[in-house]
This record gives C-alpha cells, structure tokens and sequence, in this order.
C-alpha cells in the first residue's frame, strides 16, 4: 500500500508499466469535471471508474486479485481503512467475475483528499468510503491497472 501527495507520482512510475499512463491522464485531466461511469485508458488493462456518493460510517474490507487499485479523490474527502490480507479473514468468498473478495479485520485509516493518491496491491485489504467525521459527498475515481 503506498499513500502520497500527487506532485510526488513521478517517483512510483518505475513500480509497474502503466502507472505512467495514470498518473500523465491525472496530470492533464480534471477529475472533477468528468462524467462518472467507466473510462478506458487501454481497454480491460487499465481503465477506472469515476463514482459520486455519500460516505459512510462503516464499510466492507474488500481486496482484489487480478488489478491493482490506484485511488484518487477528486471532490471531499474519505477516510480509506488500510490492513494486510495476512491480518483477515473472509467473509465473502471471491468472485473472479467481479474481481472481489470482502473481508473481516481491524482496519488503518488513511485520510484520502484531492491532493494526494492510495495504491492498493493485491495482498492489500482496503475499506474505502469511510466518512470523516459525518458522511459527505465525494467524487472518487478508482484506477484499475492489470497487475
């Protein structure tokens, strides 16, 4: 799990091919400003859907196998629960289709805003959409890069 500011993004691209691809497309687009929904950067390898919602005080701990999420936030903020998946157990069994497994553990919570990004490997358990303080409205885009 890697949690920085997004001026930092340069010194994580040698860490796999496409982090390149996200963080340029961060660089020159406003988040804020695009339609939610899915967006392809290089079809079914890199791509991510931007979301709006409310936060909330609780969520499920969920991890993935096949993609590598890398989150960003681009209006609010979110606390996001951090853990490694050696440290749960599971609660809802994977589902390949959907790239999902949910989880039970005690979680870190990582303060997510527009200035900065959260990379999430495999082996990394994550509750997103955890409400700071009281819920509150966000718009986020999660980045799926095939690992």
């Amino acid at each position: 799990m890697i949690i920085d500011d997004l001026a930092n993004s340069e010194k994580y691209i040698s860490l796999h091919k496409d982090f390149k691809l996200v963080f340029d497309f961060l660089k020159n687009n406003d988040l804020s400003k695009l339609e939610c929904g899915k967006h392809a950067l290089r079809g079914d390898e890199v791509f991510f859907n931007l979301q709006e919602y409310e936060t909330k005080q609780t969520q499920k701990l969920e991890a993935h196998k096949k993609y590598i999420d890398i989150q960003v936030v681009a209006i609010g903020e979110e606390f996001m629960g951090y853990t490694n998946l050696e440290n749960t157990t599971v609660s809802e069994e994977y589902n390949e289709e959907k790239d999902v497994m949910f989880l039970n553990g005690k979680v870190d919570k990582l303060l997510a805003t527009n200035k900065n990004f959260l990379i999430f490997y495999p082996e990394d358990a994550h509750m997103p959409a955890l409400a700071v303080n009281e819920p509150k409205h966000v718009k986020k885009a999660i980045f799926k890069i095939l690992k």
